[in-house]
């Protein structure tokens, strides 16, 4: 954990913020939102704590310790990206509209709203994906250089692939199905019944997030490449 905020702690420090943020808006609008928000970025961070839990353990020589933090960090990966989804809660606001004129008049134009609260529901949904996108992709950077140890280019990419569609149906089963990470220990036998269960919708679902995850990180890790 020391190394964590020692490596981290402007990502922390903005997780912070952003909770008191969040908490302020919920004293605002009694809106429940505001207090799932805190605990998704919380969860997001968990991959990076596990992800440098390995890299310990592996530098330690610990036996089977690696593993177990991989498996905990693949798990709880999806949410990072999870948090994209909340955008949802802002369907129901109104941030502009068309303004009605005489048929034919040329006057016609968009007015945008003027309440801020509509904008700053936005804009908290917006800092919280980012937060939670960055530290889930910085613990998929960490991962690919220590698989870069053992692995090829190939076989890293290939995992990746697998990875975005593995957090493609993570999504699904958390947004659609309403399952948590740790019911795959909780509760796996409904879990099971009902990932069989998908139907067409959930496997386009689970491309186009694969396609958004695979995207995402190859994005983010040139520009990390280039920061180094």
């Amino acid at each position: 954990m020391q190394k964590l905020i020692e490596n981290y702690k402007g990502l922390l420090l903005f997780m912070f913020v952003y909770w008191v943020v969040c908490f302020v808006m919920l004293f605002k609008e009694s809106n429940f939102l505001y207090f799932m928000l805190p605990w998704n970025t919380f969860l997001a961070l968990l991959p990076l704590v596990f992800i440098m839990k390995a890299e310990m353990a592996i530098r330690q020589r610990k036996v089977g310790w690696p593993a177990f933090w991989i498996i905990l960090w693949l798990l709880f990966f999806p949410n990072s990206v999870y948090v994209i989804t909340d955008f949802i809660h802002i369907t129901n606001d109104k941030f502009l509209w068309l303004v009605e004129v005489e048929p034919f008049s040329s006057d016609a134009r968009v007015a945008y709203s003027h309440e801020i609260m509509v904008w700053a529901k936005l804009f908290v949904i917006g800092a919280g994906f980012l937060f939670a996108l960055l530290a889930g992709l910085e613990s998929v950077y960490k991962l690919e250089r220590l698989s870069r140890k053992k692995y090829s280019t190939i076989i890293c990419f290939s995992g990746l692939a697998m990875l975005s569609l593995l957090t493609g149906l993570g999504v699904y089963i958390g947004r659609f199905l309403r399952f948590n990470s740790w019911d795959i220990l909780a509760n796996p036998i409904q879990l099971v019944r009902q990932v069989l269960g998908i139907d067409a919708f959930a496997v386009q679902f689970i491309a186009v997030f694969a396609c958004f995850v695979f995207g995402g990180y190859v994005l983010y890790r040139t520009l990390r490449k280039s920061a180094d």
